[in-house]
């Protein structure tokens, strides 16, 4: 039941997002939001899709874009003095609700203390406990007032230890369109339509790109010696990335045609026949637009360690979670090498039965997590948040 306020004074949301994946979704909700509090305020830590929402980035979003366990040692002393100058900010301007996206280690602790200063706290996007440590849950409940997720299977668990839960499916799902058309994004592109494309995708952050540039560009290149007609692609997140992707085809990628854009990373996953990519939300994505896929990943070894310690399932792509099963191939640390990589693309490739396979769970897992989610997810917001939806208030004066 949504509790009645004064909203004479607009609402104050505070968001978090540490990578792109939290930008779209903060962004989003964002949206959903604005339809309930026209003028209500937005701070944080958000990426351009947030800010082009009207959020107030407090600092920069890439300073939280770190991952493995390893990784985020490095950074922590950083990490820890951005993290203390946020509470510090927060607590002094006591928005109405907090809104933590992704990256847990980061936002589970700023939401513990703002939560026992009795500002309302919601995650969005559940940690992967089924995958991972369920005993977090615990601390999961101490931390939030709502947790926002992703996938259907998900609130059951939630609701085992009493942590109010709303699925509110995925956004992409229904931002991708259901017909991709590989021709209108290939135009747009300025790409040859006929031609035989394959997407390489290293990853959004500098640490996943460093680690895979070279043995994608690498694959690529094995892959053109069976398939000469073969082009390839690869979406620059930033500049940085760029200069590190060129560096890659210079040293492996002699004869080839590789073609680097500006970002655009829907508009190439629509134009291509298949895909290479690293493992993150970015496998969701392919699979929503019905591109069949090869995953790959490698991190420091300290962390692959302690990710083999810690996993409970034998997947780390998204389209295996949801499906329960592995229906792309997934090759994971040492077994990602070019030649393996190049094995697992060229059946795709020249073997339909196996392309189908991969789309015909891609096209249910589009159906099921197609959800009015801007508009979920602000109402639990809302409701958790105890607001007063200006929206209500108008449908309910007439």
């Amino acid at each position: 039941m949504v509790h009645q306020v004064d909203n004479s004074v607009s609402p104050i949301f505070a968001l978090v997002a540490g990578e792109r994946s939290g930008d779209i979704l903060g962004a989003d909700l964002m949206r959903g939001l604005k339809r309930h509090f026209p003028d209500a305020r937005f701070v944080g830590i958000g990426g351009e899709l947030m800010q082009a929402e009207g959020l107030d980035s407090w600092f920069e979003m890439e300073r939280l874009s770190v991952m493995g366990f390893f990784e985020v040692l490095k950074h922590l002393s950083s990490l820890l003095k951005l993290r203390k100058m946020l509470i510090a900010r927060l607590l002094e301007l006591k928005p109405d609700a907090f809104i933590g996206i992704d990256a847990p280690d980061f936002n589970f602790y700023v939401e513990r203390q703002l939560k026992n200063a009795g500002i309302k706290t919601i995650h969005y996007v559940g940690p992967s406990v089924w995958a991972w440590r369920q005993n977090r849950l615990v601390k999961i409940k101490q931390s939030v007032d709502g947790m926002l997720v992703l996938f259907p299977f998900e609130p059951e668990i939630y609701q085992r230890y009493q942590i109010p839960v709303s699925f509110v499916g995925h956004p992409l799902a229904s931002q991708v369109p259901d017909k991709p058309d590989r021709l209108k994004a290939r135009l747009k592109l300025g790409l040859d339509p006929e031609v035989c494309l394959t997407g390489l995708l290293p990853g959004s952050r500098m640490n996943e790109i460093d680690r895979m540039a070279d043995i994608y560009v690498q694959t690529a290149q094995l892959i053109h010696a069976s398939h000469p007609e073969m082009l390839f692609i690869v979406p620059c997140v930033h500049l940085r990335a760029q200069r590190r992707i060129e560096q890659a085809i210079e040293h492996y990628g002699k004869g080839l045609t590789i073609h680097l854009i500006d970002q655009q990373a829907s508009e190439v996953m629509e134009a291509c026949d298949q895909l290479l990519i690293t493992s993150g939300t970015a496998t969701l994505q392919a699979a929503l637009m019905l591109r069949p896929m090869v995953i790959s990943i490698k991190v420091h070894p300290i962390s692959y360690w302690i990710m083999k310690r810690l996993a409970l399932i034998p997947w780390v792509g998204l389209p295996n979670i949801l499906a329960n099963k592995q229906v792309v191939d997934e090759l994971i640390q040492d077994d990602a090498s070019p030649d393996a990589l190049c094995h697992a693309l060229l059946k795709l490739i020249d073997d339909s039965n196996v392309r189908q396979q991969q789309l015909s769970h891609f096209i249910n897992q589009k159906q099921a997590l197609t959800q009015p989610s801007a508009e979920l997810a602000a109402q639990s917001v809302i409701g958790w948040a105890d607001l007063s939806s200006s929206l209500l208030k108008t449908d309910a004066t007439g």
